[in-house]
């Protein structure tokens, strides 16, 4: 575990928020990134409601140390992404809402769940999972009330739990009252204090000012994301049948440069004999060893390989990623584009999050691959951003194109396509061990 950092504690109105805190349900020492007010203009005056404390685990430092060092206070307030990479990153949050003025419990729940709502219908994304999460996060509040000094407590985990706690006083209750487990909501909360319409900017503005400095002090070797690990670790191509992954490639329509992360065939076990369909290539950005070491360096390959864990955190990692998918036996772009989508919406809908907005991913999808044939040796070439958009390019041999032939913009299909091949049940184990034991000797050497 990273050290924790010094930070002092904030005062804020007549409340003060110490440097560290337990959070209810966490066996974790959390540190304060920063802290505000929340309030509104009234008739000319400026009413204060709230004070509000955002506490981070520590390794959100190193975590963001990766995107954001060197970046000054001012650059990192005015920077959507840094607080979505705050909001959305691996590692504890906790927040502690302290009443100004007094609310009763109803009324905090219902302001809250009306703008998760409103939010997640525009985008498509509103599914029985959040309706129901909705419901459960109402019914904690209902009977609750909040004089001036009461808090409000909320322990996030990056996997999607959110714990709810209350305290009458300054003082911080072991347990919570209640456990939610849906992502989006407990994004959501944290995203409606410092998100892109977050209603404290002077808690926005004591973060990026905290961060700041944190980030200032950790070492530039721990966080160099520039560095070509090509040149510095000497990643070397990777042999699958016949057909030979390079060290690293230009994905079609991006302007970076990404290392093979690791390689492997896809077959099946046919009348007792395995047959290989395809050769799987998994790329990634330089900035993945430094992202990833904060949680993974120290493990083995063997540990890497059993964690589902691990590949979760590359497949939603805040880097780009590339895929090149070559043909063993031929395939048709029919065949290939069912099979994978099959797959995608049974797992959406077995967890509740198959919306409009994936059903039309989905349909666009297919009609990329439709007229498409892949005799051996054709390649489809998948790159992935980090914020959700799938770039799908075609090639006849072993040439990567500058540009692809269609972008679909769905964050739940584009990290699909990597959790079909590396996730739970992915369908290349091979490249998932050799994924492992790659990155395992990167980390060693970082």
């Amino acid at each position: 575990m990273s050290p924790a950092p010094f930070v002092s504690g904030l005062q804020v109105e007549s409340f003060s928020f110490p440097p560290t805190v337990k959070p209810p349900g966490s066996t974790k020492t959390l540190f304060l990134g920063g802290a505000g007010a929340r309030g509104l203009e009234i008739q000319g005056q400026f009413i204060k409601f709230t004070a509000i404390g955002i506490y981070l685990e520590d390794i959100a430092i190193p975590s963001l140390a990766v995107k954001w060092k060197g970046k000054t206070a001012s650059e990192l307030t005015d920077s959507i992404d840094f607080f979505r990479d705050v909001v959305s990153g691996p590692f504890d949050k906790f927040i502690r809402v302290t009443m100004i003025k007094p609310l009763t419990g109803h009324q905090y729940s219902e302001k809250v769940t009306e703008n998760c709502v409103a939010y997640w219908k525009s985008v498509g994304m509103y599914t029985d999972a959040e309706s129901n999460a909705v419901e459960k996060f109402i019914e904690v509040f209902k009977d609750e009330t909040f004089p001036p000094g009461a808090s409000i407590l909320f322990t996030q985990s990056p996997f999607g739990s959110l714990t709810i706690g209350f305290s009458k006083d300054e003082s911080i209750p072991e347990e919570g009252n209640a456990v939610i487990e849906n992502k989006p909501l407990s994004e959501a909360v944290l995203e409606s204090i410092i998100g892109k319409h977050g209603v404290s900017p002077e808690a926005k503005q004591s973060l990026a000012e905290r961060v700041s400095d944190l980030l200032k002090d950790v070492g530039a070797e721990k966080v160099d994301g520039d560095t070509n690990l090509v040149n510095k670790f000497i990643v070397e191509k990777v042999e699958v049948e016949s057909f030979s992954f390079p060290p690293s490639v230009k994905p079609p329509g991006s302007t970076k440069t990404l290392f093979l992360g690791g390689a492997g065939s896809r077959g099946l076990e046919i009348q007792g004999q395995f047959i290989k369909f395809t050769a799987i290539g998994v790329y990634l950005e330089d900035s993945t060893v430094p992202s990833l070491a904060v949680k993974w360096k120290g493990k083995t390959a063997d540990e890497l390989t059993d964690s589902v864990e691990f590949f979760r955190d590359i497949i939603t990692g805040p880097f780009e990623k590339f895929i090149q998918v070559t043909m063993i036996k031929p395939l048709t772009g029919q065949q290939y584009s069912e099979k994978v989508t099959e797959n995608c919406v049974a797992y959406w809908k077995s967890v509740g999050i198959y919306t409009e907005s994936e059903a039309k991913a989905v349909e666009k999808f297919i009609e990329v691959f439709e007229d498409e044939t892949f005799p051996p040796g054709a390649s489809i070439l998948f790159t992935q951003t980090p914020h959700g958009s799938l770039t799908i390019g075609f090639s006849k041999d072993g040439s990567i194109p500058e540009v692809g032939n269609a972008v679909i913009e769905n964050r739940p299909l584009s990290e699909a396509v990597l959790e079909s091949i590396i996730g739970k049940h992915g369908v290349s184990p091979e490249a998932k061990r050799n994924l492992a034991e790659r990155v395992s000797k990167l980390l060693e050497k970082f």
